[in-house]
């Protein structure tokens, strides 16, 4: 079996997921190979694939008589359809359209998958009566994120670590707006907030200064490269990814594989502890009680590894043929 999976290489998570699953197929036998939707000089390896796996575009290609189509909703359903109505509204004729990108692979594709089994449930109410949506764990490479000794404790008693990419869905501007509360409490935390967009600055700075949140808080555009996150990881008391809906997302994932303690909002199962979406003032009381250690973790599951992934898609896969 010969897999293609076409992905914007783009430093994404969803890119990393992509190689990564690829990578672990490769490890479990399958021939299994990375193609960027965006260079059509190396699309011609794939055209021969059997499964054609689709995570950003699957471009108009030839595709050898039996090759199958999987499709994997990367984003949730209420990040593709702001994006679609946000790209419409504010660009007009001709934007990119993520939703209806979306409803047509919803129809056309072999096979749907997710991550997620709030989306999963979601995403089912949408396809024709009989098709399955699948949920595979999302995993990650715990051979890599896995404790190691840290290279210096991160400054604040206790610190706390976001580093989330900065779209809406999972930016910290909840934790933004209730940081400075926290801190009026517990006095000497800090945060370290790294990945904040520098085409974005000119918007969170301003906040930042006005709320004081600045005052408390190391701030970087930078996005850091794996040892050094890994290392942020474990040398912070706490990370907090507060993606939407209690969704994980793999930084959550490499963090908890980590060792670090994750705080995210409520639902995410791999998460120590839970915030309340919702009125930053609750979550403010949460976020002290947490910090002070008035709150025990959670009962978490333990953190898929990626081969659990590619098992899960080789399943799917052989269904198809």
């Amino acid at each position: 079996m010969k897999v293609a999976h076409w992905t914007l290489c783009n430093g994404s998570g969803m890119h990393r997921m992509a190689e990564e699953i690829s990578a672990a197929e490769c490890a479990l036998g399958v021939t299994s190979l990375l193609v960027p939707c965006e260079d059509n000089t190396k699309w011609e390896s794939a055209y021969d694939a059997d499964i054609h796996v689709n995570h950003t575009h699957l471009p108009d290609i030839p595709m050898k008589e039996g090759a199958k189509t999987v499709w994997i909703g990367h984003g949730t359903i209420e990040h593709c359809f702001q994006n679609a109505v946000e790209e419409g509204t504010n660009k007009g004729y001709g934007a990119g359209d993520t939703w209806m990108l979306v409803l047509h692979w919803l129809k056309r594709s072999d096979a749907l998958v997710t991550f997620w089994p709030r989306q999963q449930e979601l995403w089912q109410t949408m396809v024709d009566k009989g098709r399955t949506v699948h949920c595979v764990p999302m995993g990650v490479n715990t051979d890599y994120w896995q404790p190691i000794p840290s290279q210096g404790k991160y400054a604040g008693t206790p610190s706390v670590l976001t580093a989330e990419n900065c779209h809406y869905i999972k930016w910290p501007l909840d934790l933004i707006l209730m940081w400075p509360l926290v801190t009026n409490v517990v006095k000497d935390a800090r945060l370290h907030l790294v990945y904040l967009p520098r085409d974005q600055h000119r918007w969170w700075a301003p906040l930042m200064f006005a709320n004081g949140a600045a005052f408390k808080t190391y701030m970087t555009g930078d996005a850091f490269a794996k040892d050094t996150l890994r290392n942020a990881f474990c040398s912070t008391d706490y990370y907090c990814g507060l993606v939407r809906y209690g969704d994980v997302n793999r930084v959550c994932l490499e963090a908890k594989a980590s060792g670090a303690k994750v705080i995210s909002f409520r639902g995410n199962e791999y998460a120590d502890f839970w915030l309340s979406e919702g009125d930053q003032r609750l979550q403010k009381e949460e976020m002290v009680a947490i910090l002070r250690g008035d709150v025990a973790p959670r009962e978490t599951k333990p953190v898929p590894h990626i081969r659990d992934t590619a098992a899960g898609m080789i399943q799917v896969y052989t269904s198809l043929l």
